[in-house]
């Protein structure tokens, strides 16, 4: 009863393998070997990817076009496929059990050469796809932003030249009236008296000259500046701040379109956004020539008309205390030291207007953008160990640029930890294996020997 009852249930189990069986092929990608295979693979593929694509974007960097021609291309496929596969071989023979020590210290040295390799050229993929559009943004801000800084600073200086000037001017008017209303405005005439004559004729003169040398300066040299430092300060702030200004603002229809493209810069194709930034970069160095030149043509001119003004109202040259006895004579002459003092200021304040300095930019983006991020990775490895090193065109290696180093490195600590993983298993199952074949147990006594004793 016993042996039917048996072969009943031994039938039973051989139909229950059977049918797990027919579906192992569903179940055998879920189990643990083969989520570890197919995570393993993952893991190289992307290695492949990433380090493949990082590689040709350092070698596209140097052509004209940021572009590889389809052999380079496929030069870049084959070395990227070569150095990830000798990778993942030197990584198995350096964790196997059995590999002699010769093997495994040569499998370590030339793992850490392909693992590097993998690593950097990966860690400009991910830069890339992180960070890659918003460091030229960045880049491109900073450099208008420079540049809008210059031209405040100009702009202040003009605007502060502009008021000192027309204070100058509106004190000549003040002093003129003074004299025909009061007299005694003169240092070489205290006893002037007022009412009509040749000396108030000459401080009113005076006063018409000093207005319109203000109200010149403003038009030929601050009027245009000012205008000019207006428009860059709208399209900086519409880059900056993500901003079109609104519809009542009076912008002309132009510039309206052109702030609208650097509000939603981030969203245009690229070759539409590097031909809007070049073209604004371009702009704006055509400004800061042009305000160069206003300065180059005025500033001087416009100071040395203000000393010959200031001279008029002024001492002897030679004793700067006492009148001019030259023009002892003249009865239009008038010492006044408070309005030769304040034109005085206004010329030197002229002259103290500052160039703007124009920023260069290189519109880094793409294949460019990534070489930049990779010579940055070096630069910044090289400080941590107290060499200085050049990075790329201004890189900071900031927390994207770690976050891209990260993902590099753990690709291939991915790797890493599933071909240990894969090992592991691969001894408990050929242990299981060796077990059911009967290797490894005690042998059993032989019959004779039973007899024996």
């Amino acid at each position: 009863m016993g042996g039917p009852s048996g072969a009943r249930v031994g039938g039973r189990g051989a139909s229950k393998g059977r049918r797990g069986g027919v579906w192992r092929w569903l179940t055998a990608p879920f189990s643990l070997s083969g989520l570890t295979g197919f995570a393993l693979w993952g893991f190289i593929l992307l290695s492949i990817f990433a380090t493949g694509l990082g590689f040709a974007d350092l070698r596209a960097a140097g052509t004209d076009n940021a572009e590889l021609s389809p052999v380079e291309l496929g030069f870049t496929i084959a070395t990227t496929l070569f150095v990830v596969s000798a990778m993942v071989v030197a990584l198995h023979h350096l964790v196997a059990p059995r590999t002699p020590l010769a093997a495994r210290l040569m499998s370590f040295v030339f793992y850490l050469i392909f693992a590097v390799w993998s690593v950097g050229f990966g860690y400009g993929f991910f830069w890339k796809e992180l960070a890659g559009q918003e460091f030229t943004e960045r880049q491109f801000e900073r450099a208008i932003g420079d540049l809008s800084a210059s031209v405040a600073r100009t702009s202040a200086a003009l605007e502060l030249s502009e008021r000192v000037t027309a204070e100058a001017a509106a004190l000549a008017v003040q002093r003129a009236e003074t004299e025909a209303r009061e007299g005694r405005t003169c240092a070489n005439k205290p006893a002037s008296t007022p009412g009509e004559g040749p000396l108030m004729r000459s401080r009113f003169a005076f006063a018409d000259r000093a207005r319109n040398l203000g109200d010149e300066v403003r038009t030929s040299w601050v009027g245009p500046v000012a205008d000019q430092r207006l428009r860059l300060q709208r399209q900086v702030d519409a880059l900056v701040k993500r901003i079109s200004p609104p519809a009542s603002a009076s912008v002309p229809a132009a510039e309206r379109a052109v702030l609208e493209k650097l509000a939603m810069a981030s969203r245009l194709p690229a070759a539409e956004r590097r031909a809007l930034f070049t073209g604004l970069h371009e702009d704006s160095r055509a400004f800061s020539a042009t305000a160069n030149d206003l300065r180059a043509l005025h500033a001087e001119a416009f100071a040395g008309r203000l000393v010959q003004l200031a001279n008029e109202v002024g001492p002897d040259p030679a004793r700067p205390g006492s009148p001019d006895p030259a023009r002892a004579s003249d009865p239009g002459y008038c010492w006044d030291v408070v309005l030769n003092e304040k034109i005085t200021a206004a010329a030197a304040q002229l002259r103290s207007v500052e160039s703007v300095a124009a920023p260069e930019f290189v519109f880094l983006e793409g294949a460019k953008a990534t070489r930049a991020a990779f010579f940055g990775l070096i630069s910044w490895l090289a400080g941590a160990i107290g060499v200085h090193v050049e990075g790329g065109d201004g890189f900071v290696f900031d927390d994207k640029a770690f976050l891209a180093l990260f993902a590099s490195i753990a690709v291939d600590l991915g790797i890493v930890f599933l071909t240990l993983i894969g090992l592991t298993r691969r001894r408990e199952t050929d242990t299981v294996a060796a077990l059911a074949q009967g290797q490894g147990q005690p042998t059993p006594p032989r019959l004779s020997s039973i007899l024996d004793d």
